[in-house]
């Protein structure tokens, strides 16, 4: 039933409409058939003849009648069955009804000006009690709902005025003006609603869809208030034809549309903007046009038709304006190709600065980039010391040259972006600190013309963002002097919490590594193996020499296939936190055992001291630079491992029987970088390395970490600065 109700309601509105253009348009007809002349016949202060009628009250109406039911219909399938949808359905049909009436109740037709008048009436507290109900349904409330109930109220007086007049088939002068009295005010509560709904949804997300209601309702109902009832009530003559306002009635239904149908809606404040600017631009001219006519007739203009040449030349000019700038987006990149050419060059010039590592190659792009943009003759970049008043050039310069760029450029402040222009040519100030300036210096275009508008814009463009480049640069490398100066002068080492980061960082580009390597070249290994063992499986035609190269071929994939896996393997260990640091060594050796000549002795069977995560890394990756180390430069045979643990410190134990190192290991050996590595990795778990080896002697370290609690770990941060 709850469904149902729609269908009711809406066969009743059309049945109505029917009724109302039937009855408008056979009135219309017989005011033709009485009158041969009906083009003197003056209906209503815009209509004079047949056609003008038919068109604007009886096939516009009409048309927004089917528009308003479509998008009544479209409404009520598209959203939940709530009190609010139905009252916004009600008054967009309301609003329907209305304006069909229109053309019969002009004429006289009492039915048609009982509906105009109810519809009319109705339709603003109708929307006013919209809102409120919509709102209260999210649980916010924009007003009391005493004032749509006073709303009611008032409505109930005027349908009494109504039905007397429907009852008794003529009107009272002063009902008459109550009924727009009472219309006036109506809609004057509603513009005053949205405007206090406009205030208290200004801090929520509801504040765009409210914007838009606004708009869709000032569009709607001003030109009908200001320009048709106003006047009316206050002159008895309406600067515009109830025809041209009632046009603006189709903007409410299709706002609702859009705000309905839509997931992401156009920014509205952008629009306002918009609107605003091309009004206030409108806005003079528009009165200077209206009274150049009115002067040109010599002031013969009355008010009303003063006003609508305004309105008009308003109205024109802003819908003109609006236009243009649309146009003007859509056809720029053809008729301005030179914006066109800034927009691609300040795109490729700020794409290249993530390519430069240094100031100069920086400078040198752009002196590149803007001769060839702007067809310069020549261009150089120079940086001037204003205390010591000298230059800095990669390239030499003209002393002339010098002697002008001293005294016309550097003789006063210079701001970053700014353009200094003289006879030798331009300068376009790039970078400003406390005693250096950095410019770029050409001697001018080669069609020997000044810089334009859009150029210097381009150019100061390109000026402030290579100056954000510059000073990036900058910082970047005080950062390096910084860590460079927290290095420790006796012990060569960098602080503990700066070698963590740096492994942690070389851990997350390993890990993205392995991924990459597994995901693109293993796979295609992977399938190129399958295709090869296609082919060798199912071809048995082949010579006998070819299969036998394919067989070789497929081993030697079979090989790259495994290398490869080991490779993502020793990148990212797998399974490192669920199988535990002992099994997780223990496949380590076995996978070096298989590519090299020594025998490893791994002793860990008692280990049993709980480490992180972390720990358990570094761990996993000393073993494996250690033993990475001996199958490249040891030679050994035998290497003995120990893993040992209790609460206060995890030990670890390598020793081999290879050739050993010289006795200045501790200064010159950590160059390499390999132990480097281990002592970078000790070093960030606040660990100790300690080494024994001599020439011919084997290689034997010692390395401990200390097992910290959490609360200390963290209080221990500070120890490193």
């Amino acid at each position: 039933m709850h469904k149902r109700w729609f269908y009711y309601f809406l066969s009743v509105t059309i049945l109505l409409g029917v009724v109302l253009v039937i009855h408008s348009y056979a009135e219309e007809t017989a005011h033709l058939f009485r009158d041969e002349n009906h083009a003197m016949i003056k209906l209503h202060a815009s209509i004079s003849s047949y056609a003008f009628y038919l068109l604007f009250f009886i096939i516009v109406p009409s048309f927004y009648f089917l528009i308003t039911v479509f998008i009544s219909t479209f409404i009520h399938r598209r959203m939940p069955n709530t009190f609010s949808i139905r009252l916004l359905i009600t008054f967009f049909l309301l609003l329907a009804l209305g304006y069909i009436s229109t053309g019969g109740a002009i004429l006289g037709v009492t039915f048609n000006i009982f509906v105009n008048s109810v519809c009319f009436i109705s339709a603003p507290i109708l929307f006013i009690h919209f809102l409120y109900v919509y709102f209260k349904e999210v649980d916010m409330y924009l007003f009391p709902k005493k004032i749509y109930q006073f709303g009611y109220m008032i409505l109930l007086l005027s349908l009494v005025f109504d039905i007397f007049s429907l009852m008794t088939g003529r009107t009272v002068l002063w009902m008459d003006h109550v009924q727009y009295i009472i219309l006036l005010f109506f809609y004057f509560l509603m513009f005053g609603v949205v405007c206090f709904g406009m205030i208290r949804v200004r801090d929520t997300t509801y504040r765009s869809f409210f914007k838009y209601i606004s708009f869709g309702v000032t569009v709607t109902f001003a030109p009908y208030v200001l320009f048709y009832l106003i006047p009316r009530l206050l002159i008895g003559t309406p600067i515009v034809g109830i025809e041209f306002a009632a046009f603006f009635l189709i903007a409410l239904p299709i706002t609702f549309t859009y705000l309905l149908s839509k997931e992401q809606l156009i920014d509205i404040n952008f629009i306002f903007q918009r609107l605003r600017y091309h009004a206030l631009i409108s806005l003079m001219p528009s009165i200077l046009i209206a009274f150049i006519a009115n002067l040109i007739i010599d002031w013969s203009l009355s008010f009303v038709m003063f006003m609508q040449l305004l309105v008009s030349s308003f109205t024109v000019l802003a819908f003109v304006l609006t236009i243009a700038e649309l146009v003007n987006f859509r056809v720029q990149r053809v008729l301005f190709s030179n914006r066109t050419n800034f927009q691609e060059s300040l795109h490729k010039v700020t794409k290249n600065f993530k390519d430069q590592y240094s100031a100069v190659s920086l400078m040198n792009g752009i002196c590149g980039e803007i001769t060839e943009t702007l067809n310069l003759a020549e261009t150089q970049a120079y940086s001037y010391n204003t205390n010591r008043e000298m230059f800095c050039v990669n390239d030499p310069l003209p002393e002339d040259l010098l002697y002008h760029l001293q005294h016309s450029f550097h003789n006063r402040e210079l701001g970053v972006g700014e353009i200094v222009e003289t006879e030798k040519g331009f300068g376009l100030v790039v970078s400003e600190s406390l005693n250096k300036v950095t410019v770029i210096f050409s001697r001018g275009k080669q069609d020997f013309t000044t810089l334009n508008r859009e150029e210097k814009k381009y150019l100061q463009i390109i000026s402030m963002n290579a100056n954000i480049a510059i000073e990036n640069m900058s910082h970047i490398e005080d950062l390096m002097k910084q860590l460079q100066s927290l290095k420790n002068e006796h012990t060569n080492q960098y602080p503990a919490w700066l070698s963590r980061l740096l492994f942690q960082i070389a851990e997350e580009q390993r890990k993205q590594l392995s991924i990459d390597i597994h995901d693109t070249v293993l796979q295609e290994l992977l399938y190129l193996y399958r295709r090869m063992d296609e082919l060798y499986s199912n071809r048995q035609e082949l010579p006998l020499t070819l299969r036998s190269e394919l067989s070789v071929y497929k081993e030697q994939l079979l090989d790259s296939i495994h290398l490869t896996r080991e490779t993502c393997s020793e990148l990212r260990p797998t399974f490192l936190k669920e199988i535990g640091i002992v099994q997780s060594l223990d496949n380590l050796i076995q996978q070096y055992q298989l590519r090299s000549n020594f025998t490893v002795y791994l002793y860990a069977k008692h280990f049993h001291a709980e480490i992180d995560q972390e720990m358990m890394l570094t761990v996993y990756r000393i073993v494996q630079e250690f033993l990475s180390n001996t199958m490249k430069h040891s030679g050994a045979k035998h290497v003995h491992l120990r893993l040992e643990g209790d609460e206060e410190e995890v030990r670890l134990y390598y020793e081999d029987d290879g050739v050993g190192m010289e006795d200045n290991y501790k200064w010159d050996a950590f160059t390499h970088i390999g132990l480097s590595g281990i002592e970078h990795r000790v070093n960030g778990l606040r660990g100790s390395l300690h080494i024994d080896t001599a020439k011919g002697e084997g290689f034997r370290a010692e390395v401990r970490f200390p097992i910290q609690q959490k609360g200390k770990e963290n209080d221990d941060e500070y120890t490193d600065y």
